[in-house]
This record gives structure tokens, sequence and C-alpha cells, in this order.
């Protein structure tokens, strides 16, 4: 019989970083900037290939959409943040992993790490981690959230390849947590995702606009952009878009 997994051994320090693809990464509401502070080495933070596209519509956003993972297609840019702890535990991993969801989900339960939108999920990248960390990781995650999610499998694996820099080198990393949300059955296409911004007076634009500024992106931008715009929506001259907006309207002219 293998012997239990003891949630209290201490284990060589190893890094773990959170995968962002969207507005973890920049929004300050619901506590978010306080968790960027106490977790998050911000100022390290390092641009990745990833899988990511506009396709899940969110109702708290006025039915406009927000990011969220494909399957093995690594034509976006996410931005992988490291934390400031190292793992050294299981209940490291956990704590992470809980404050991860608690950043998406304000209002979830202490310990949660997902719901029926959503979860957390993990990538264990060294030999040291998946040997060290894996059954225990397995097992918490059919404990406390039951099921997979999207690109999350059902032991919290997330179904990713490791990341790249934009240069090509594998992120240097042990550990990767990401939040996998449900995606649409249908991808929306870039005129789809165009009038879902058009057709809100909400501020809900700001997404996509920040993921832009703040170096977010999907290989379909140029193309969205150009929906928006045909659309003249009064909010693009605003005075906080300006730097996305430019930088938009640079790609276009081919700068």
């Amino acid at each position: 019989m293998r012997n239990k997994v003891d949630l209290h051994v201490t284990l060589p320090p190893m890094k773990c970083g959170i995968l962002i693809i969207g507005s973890l990464y920049w929004d300050d509401a619901n506590g978010r900037a306080d968790w960027r502070k106490d977790r998050l080495s911000t100022s390290a933070s390092i641009p990745v290939r990833a899988p990511i596209y506009y396709g899940r519509k969110s109702r708290s956003r006025g039915d406009t959409y927000t990011m969220t993972f494909r399957g093995n297609d690594p034509s976006g840019v996410a931005t992988l943040v490291p934390c400031l702890r190292e793992i050294e535990r299981i209940e490291d991993l956990k704590d992470e992993a809980a404050a991860l969801w608690k950043a998406e989900a304000p209002q979830s339960r202490s310990g949660a790490i997902g719901s029926g939108w959503g979860c957390v999920g993990a990538l264990l990248g060294s030999d040291e981690a998946r040997e060290s960390l894996g059954r225990a990781w397995n097992a918490h995650f059919r404990k406390i959230r039951g099921e997979g999610l999207s690109v999350v499998g059902p032991g919290g694996e997330l179904d990713l390849a490791w990341p790249e820099t934009v240069t090509g080198q594998p992120a240097d990393m042990d550990i990767i947590l990401a939040t996998a949300t449900l995606p649409e059955a249908e991808p929306p296409t870039a005129q789809t995702l165009a009038d879902a911004w058009l057709g809100q007076n909400g501020g809900y634009e700001r997404y996509f606009l920040e993921n832009i500024r703040h170096g977010i992106r999907t290989v379909h931008d140029l193309e969205i952009w150009r929906c928006i715009e045909a659309g003249t929506p009064g909010w693009v001259e605003t005075d906080g878009y300006r730097e996305a907006v430019e930088v938009l309207r640079g790609e276009e002219q081919g700068r």
C-alpha cells in the first residue's frame, strides 16, 4: 500500500507563478490590488505564450466577453507573475490556489478553488513538484472541487503546454496556477465580440482595452479593433484609453 502524503513535511523551496490572462493583472476592485501586493511580485512579471481568446460571455460585464483558455494553440500572450512565497508544503500550494480564487470571486467561501463558471488548476513543471505535490494536489482538488472544467482536468491539472516566453524559453517556474473559465460552445467571431462592446454603455469595453495596454493579447485583437472602430463609439477617445488605442492604431498602420 502506498504511504499517505504527509501534509506537514517541508520540501525544498519551489518557485510558483500565476498565469494571468485578464483583469486580475490590472483591476484594483474587490481586493485584487491587495492580493497582488501581498502575494505577487508584479515587478518580475514576464510575457509568455498562451492559448487564450475572448470566449466567455460575462453576464456581470453586460454580456460582453472575457478571456479564457482554448486547447493547445499558444498564439496569444499572457502574463506570468511570480508568487512572493515559495512552495515548501502542499499547504502552501493550497493557500495560493485559494487566494487566487478569492481574487477571482471575492464572495466565495474561504478555501474554495472554483464554482460553476471557473476553477483553479495547476501545472507541476519540475520533477520535484510532480513527485512531491502531485498526488496531494490531486486529492485536495477532488475533495474541494470534485470535478474539472474547461482545461482543468478532474484531478486539478491544467491541460496546457508548459508556457514559453516570447523568446522561446520555458518559463522558469516549478509550479504554475491559473484560473480556467467556462467558454461559450462556439467561439465568437471578431464582429460578435465588437458588437457586444459596442452595444453596451456600462464601460465594459475597458476589459479589452486594459488587456491591450498591459500586453495581454490574442491573435484576433487587430481584427476585433477594426470592427470596434468601424462602429465609431464615443468611448474610443476617452483619455484613459489613449495608450491602448495608440497601440492598436499603430499596429493597424504597420508601425
